[in-house]
């Protein structure tokens, strides 16, 4: 079973790795393309927040950990987590 602070970390690493692809320009366009795409509907790091704040509907607790209260050196790639903040360019042929 997974746990609440494993579900978010998760999410986190996630979108992380979603920006990393997004900017690599090694990769082909459709693959950066696709990255940018998921990263505009993906929880960022504030959403996860408020999401921990819910709890399962038939009680068993929250689903996820915030966020603060999951491993402190937590890692979500080269450009960090993605936030609100994070602006994703639409790549665009060289």
């Amino acid at each position: 079973m997974t746990m609440p602070n494993e579900r978010t970390r998760a999410l986190v690493w996630a979108g992380g790795f979603l920006i990393e692809l997004a900017r690599d320009r090694s990769l082909p366009l459709d693959v950066r393309r696709s990255a940018v795409s998921i990263a505009r509907h993906f929880p960022t790091l504030e959403d996860i927040s408020s999401m921990a704040l819910l709890y399962h509907p038939l009680g068993f607790g929250p689903m996820l950990k915030s966020p603060d209260e999951v491993d402190p050196g937590i890692e979500a790639g080269r450009f960090g987590p993605l936030r609100y903040s994070t602006r994703l360019a639409w790549p665009e042929e060289a």
